[in-house]
């Protein structure tokens, strides 16, 4: 029997469909990677994410440092996609009793060392008891050019930074110890992923739309397309994948085009630009892969894409 619940995408739709519009001129809301709300020639960029045990983290699986690094990078993602730097955050903290302090201890290592490493202030917050830990962040981060889901056009080209898929793969890696230097690196890419905070200003300057890759390459090309209302024609041989990728899949028969297409928390970033944009980013640190047309959709090789990734309300797969 299928599961009666809404997808997490069908179910903020749904929630949304409740909400008003913004009433603050030049305010943005549901919809993009972050809210916006704007101060003159400045727009602060809000947006939070959550970590939840059991759905997100196991006790025990990675240091809890880890966790507080990945939560607090998720968010520092999130401004990115728009243009932004992170100015502060606050925490949310839910406490079992059966938890050690130690282990708050470590999520709060995590932060502080996130906090360094993008410059960002981490200014209070809150905790309450829960069945489970949970890390919940609200981010504050502030640019001068808002940038969107909905400003690609036709003639534009697609681009993503990075390789993908790697964080896919590093995860299966959780429950064994590395066997290479390249499983350590794909593990390490998904207990210690990078915002891509080096890639602020050109894609200020030069993106006419922009996605985090967070839940993996085709539902965020599917919501840049929905938003933008165009057709991305994307081409497959062009998708990066990194060369431990492309062992760890050969070793076990699998296509690392899937992971690369389908795994999540990645903290790369998805954009579109003109062709004549190119020139701000420096040699190297984007890979076109496809092309924005007139239509709707993503097409993979002419054929539509699947917009599989990870669903927050879904239950997780299982790790092998």
């Amino acid at each position: 029997m299928s599961d009666p619940r809404p997808g997490e995408f069908e179910l903020i739709a749904r929630l949304a469909a409740r909400l008003k519009a913004p009433r603050r001129p030049g305010s943005v809301g549901i919809g993009d990677d972050t809210a916006v709300l704007r101060f003159g020639d400045r727009h602060l960029l809000l947006t939070c994410d959550i970590a939840v045990e059991g759905r997100h983290f196991l006790r025990g699986q990675m240091p809890m440092a880890d966790v507080g690094w990945r939560t607090a990078t998720a968010n520092v993602s999130d401004v990115v996609a728009c243009g932004g730097r992170p100015l502060c955050a606050l925490i949310s903290l839910g406490v079992p009793a059966d938890a050690p302090v130690a282990l708050y201890e470590g999520l709060y290592d995590g932060l502080a060392e996130a906090s360094a490493h993008y410059g960002f202030d981490v200014l209070g917050g809150n905790v309450s008891g829960a069945a489970e830990i949970v890390l919940d962040i609200f981010m504050v981060g502030e640019t001068t050019r808002f940038v969107a889901r909905s400003g690609a056009s036709p003639g534009d080209l697609v681009a993503v930074s990075g390789t993908l898929g790697d964080s896919a793969a590093g995860l299966h890696l959780l429950t064994r110890p590395p066997a290479s230097p390249g499983e350590e690196w794909l593990r390490r890419r998904h207990v210690r992923p990078l915002a891509r905070i080096d890639l602020v200003e050109p894609l200020r300057e030069a993106a006419s739309a922009a996605i985090d890759i967070s839940d993996g390459l085709a539902p965020e090309l599917g919501h840049l397309a929905e938003r933008s209302g165009v057709r991305l024609e994307i081409d497959p041989a062009r998708v990066p994948c990194s060369p431990e990728l492309r062992a760890f899949a050969g070793a076990r028969g699998e296509d690392a085009l899937r992971y690369a297409l389908h795994g999540g928390e990645e903290y790369e970033l998805l954009l579109t630009l003109p062709q004549r944009r190119l020139a701000a980013f420096a040699p190297g640190s984007l890979t076109v892969i496809g092309e924005v047309r007139a239509g709707r959709g993503v097409l993979l090789a002419g054929e539509p894409l699947a917009p599989e990734g990870w669903d927050h309300l879904r239950p997780p797969q299982p790790r092998r």
